[in-house]
């Protein structure tokens, strides 16, 4: 069984040391251990960014554990995984929020800035009404 993902990079494409590509598959031999050894992904984009900076510099990308996945919190490891495509920041920001015109994370409503937001026109951090 595979599972649909998301994983952020350092803008060189590193994670951990580890070198990724789009369009490439990664193996792990040995077993995986939570925040230890595997490959690292969350099944909600806006989890990422509770192990990386919400910032434009670094890359986003969908991805699929194909391999023997766990699954732990908002966290998840696997032995095997594929990197789908690269997502823009225009496309991160539509995943990471309901409503338009949003930017930061986890917002609701419309032209909200700063994270965890509901209503309109906020900007800062958990606010909510107009």
């Amino acid at each position: 069984m595979s599972i649909k993902g998301y994983k952020v990079f350092n803008p060189n494409w590193t994670c951990r040391g580890f070198q990724y590509e789009v369009g490439k598959t990664f193996k792990h031999d040995g077993n995986i251990e939570m925040c230890g050894t595997g490959f690292h992904f969350c099944q909600k984009i806006s989890d990422c960014f509770n192990y990386y900076e919400f910032n434009s510099n670094n890359k986003v990308a969908e991805v699929e554990a194909i391999g023997h996945t766990e699954t732990k919190g908002d966290k998840s490891v696997t032995d095997e995984i594929v990197i789908i495509k690269e997502l823009t920041w225009h496309e991160v920001l539509d995943l990471a929020n309901t409503g338009k015109d949003c930017t930061g994370d986890c917002n609701s409503g419309d032209c909200n800035s700063g994270n965890c937001n509901s209503g309109n026109w906020n900007s800062g951090n958990h606010n909510s009404g107009n």
